[in-house]
């Protein structure tokens, strides 16, 4: 193992303060990706529950257990063939902080599935089941609110807000299965599907500098 000499730890402070003043955002891609296909996937589930209550749509049997798990089962089939197939990389600074908190959102929804739903089976209770999917949104709406903080994208903050005005408008509409099921369809839409698929094209960028320039 060879010491470091006082050149390489210069380097290696400096590569630092790159990280934090113009960090590396060309993982913005392939999370833009993830993004964008849990969009189109919960899209395409959101349209099809609202053919179930719209009648067009059956909503017995092999069906409708498809609607309600088959777009997840294609999701994460999608979410490990990204993952697998773009090489890890080593990021810094706010681009590392904002992944983590995406990826800790993340796992506190499959527990949080886990425990309202664990609940709402034993209580045999369909709003409380319900409340679940607002608890997400608001989850989404904190995790966007973090990357504003950080990068202090406006767009960023935008799409925070509107994560957080889902939620409240699916609260509001919980008894109203039409009305919520529209207000998680604009959420979907509108701060999912649309963000993820601007991330997903923009350029990637060679250097950090004109990477810190765009996009997350």
């Amino acid at each position: 193992m060879t010491a470091k000499t006082p050149g390489d730890s210069a380097r290696d402070d400096l590569a630092f303060i790159k990280a934090l003043v113009a960090p590396d955002d060309t993982w913005q891609q392939q999370f833009g990706t993830i993004y964008f296909a849990a969009g189109v996937c919960y899209s395409v589930q959101i349209a099809l529950h609202l053919g179930q209550i719209l009648g067009a749509v059956t909503n017995q049997g092999l069906v409708a257990q498809v609607i309600g798990w088959g777009p997840t089962v294609v999701f994460v089939s999608l979410l490990v063939w990204i993952v697998r197939r773009n090489k890890p990389r080593q990021i810094a600074g706010p681009s590392r902080a904002v992944g983590t908190v995406f990826a800790a959102v993340g796992m506190a929804n499959i527990f949080l599935c886990i425990s309202i739903g664990s609940i709402a089976l034993r209580q045999h209770n369909q709003t409380i089941w319900f409340i679940y999917p607002v608890v997400v949104m608001v989850l989404q709406g904190m995790a966007w609110l973090v990357a504003y903080s950080l990068r202090r994208k406006a767009w960023l903050g935008l799409v925070a807000l509107g994560w957080f005005g889902v939620g409240v408008a699916m609260a509001w509409f919980i008894d109203d299965v039409m009305g919520y099921t529209i207000a998680a369809a604009v959420g979907i839409v509108c701060f999912m599907t649309i963000p993820g698929f601007y991330l997903m094209r923009l350029p990637a960028q060679g250097s950090q500098a004109s990477a810190g320039s765009r996009g997350v």
